[in-house]
């Protein structure tokens, strides 16, 4: 009895040293996560501070980091319209639980630069194009996505310019993004995933880049942050069906529980009056050959940095490789007024 009594209490030991070197561990990344927003908010003096909250476990990571700077300005969610409602709740639900300001863009309320009304819908862009396959992707990141941030940098009169061109050390009146992008360990080795990235009037800051998904999880924890119960489900926060990047099988999962199942039966439903339109292909195909021929003078001129949509197109890379990524044609767009070249850190 008594060495089955030491026994446990060696492990009772051992486990309490295991959680402190934990809790040392994550504290030491949460500095060094923060450090690197200060680093970059040093550099390149934002006007605002946002943390991008999709609804996923990365993003509530990231934005949980970013709401601990002194410089944090408020949570951003971007509302796609195609998207699992259960997610949306969760995150007006943990803005309100951690105190965060939250601003929410809809696509289907976006105004272009005009102050005009210019609705992105995702109904209507599929029963006029079909649905998007891989490599219409950034078709659907620029209407569902990008525009919704040009809505946000128009609010904060955000730009690449500088105020005033002859005052010296006037920075221009960029923006920051805080984003939960993370790399894998294979990614990690040959650096895909940056830490400060400027594009335009954005900054993007990836402070979480080098964490694993256990760390994540570690610091939701600590932090007393909830988990969103439709990522425990598929595995991923479903904020965005777009379908650019979706699998065989996807639907059939959507069907299995009840929280997701709203959204099946919405694709379905669409997937019926979008074959009826005359698109031959369904939300989790990609259109076929012949079709890609027949629309050979539509192309893409803009390469968006789709920084909203990075574990998609992680989880693509690692199938098909984006089948054959530039060999087929594109759906055309205009491009967004805010492209600029992108400078280094040392040039600001």
């Amino acid at each position: 009895m008594l060495l089955v009594t030491n026994a446990i209490a060696r492990t009772e030991k051992r486990r309490g040293f295991q959680r402190c070197f934990m809790s040392d561990c994550l504290e030491l990344k949460v500095k060094i996560a923060l450090s690197r927003i200060t680093a970059a908010i040093e550099a390149t003096k934002p006007i605002a501070v946002f943390g991008l909250f999709s609804g996923g476990h990365d993003s509530v990571t990231a934005t949980t980091i970013a709401s601990l700077h002194p410089s944090f300005t408020c949570a951003v969610h971007i509302n796609t319209g195609i998207g699992i409602r259960r997610t949306r709740q969760y995150v007006l639900e943990t803005a309100i639980l951690k105190g965060w300001r939250l601003k929410e863009y809809k696509a289907v309320d976006n105004v272009n630069s005009k102050g005009q009304p210019d609705p992105q819908i995702y109904r209507t862009l599929v029963l006029n194009h079909g649905f998007p396959g891989p490599n219409s992707h950034r078709y659907m990141y620029h209407r569902l996505k990008e525009r919704a941030l040009a809505m946000l940098e128009r609010e904060y009169k955000a730009s690449a310019r500088k105020p005033n061109r002859n005052a010296i050390g006037s920075p221009p009146r960029r923006v920051m993004y805080i984003s939960g992008c993370r790399s894998d360990e294979s990614d990690r080795r040959m650096g895909t995933t940056k830490e400060v990235t400027i594009s335009g009037r954005r900054i993007w800051v990836s402070p979480i880049h080098d964490w694993s998904k256990s760390d994540c999880h570690a610091l939701m924890e600590a932090y007393s942050v909830p988990r969103n119960p439709i990522v425990d489900l598929i595995h991923k926060s479903g904020e965005c069906l777009c379908g650019a990047f979706a699998h065989k099988g996807e639907l059939e999962e959507l069907k299995l529980w009840p929280e997701t199942r709203p959204a099946y039966d919405h694709i379905i439903a669409l997937q019926a009056e979008v074959l009826a339109a005359g698109f031959p292909w369904g939300w989790e195909d990609a259109p076929p050959e012949w079709y890609q021929e027949k629309k050979q003078g539509q192309c893409f001129m803009v390469d968006y940095d789709q920084h909203l949509c990075w574990s998609c197109n992680k989880q693509s890379a690692r199938g098909k490789s984006v089948i054959a990524r530039n060999d087929q044609p594109r759906m055309s767009t205009r491009a967004s007024d805010d492209r600029t070249t992108e400078p280094s850190l040392q040039s600001l």
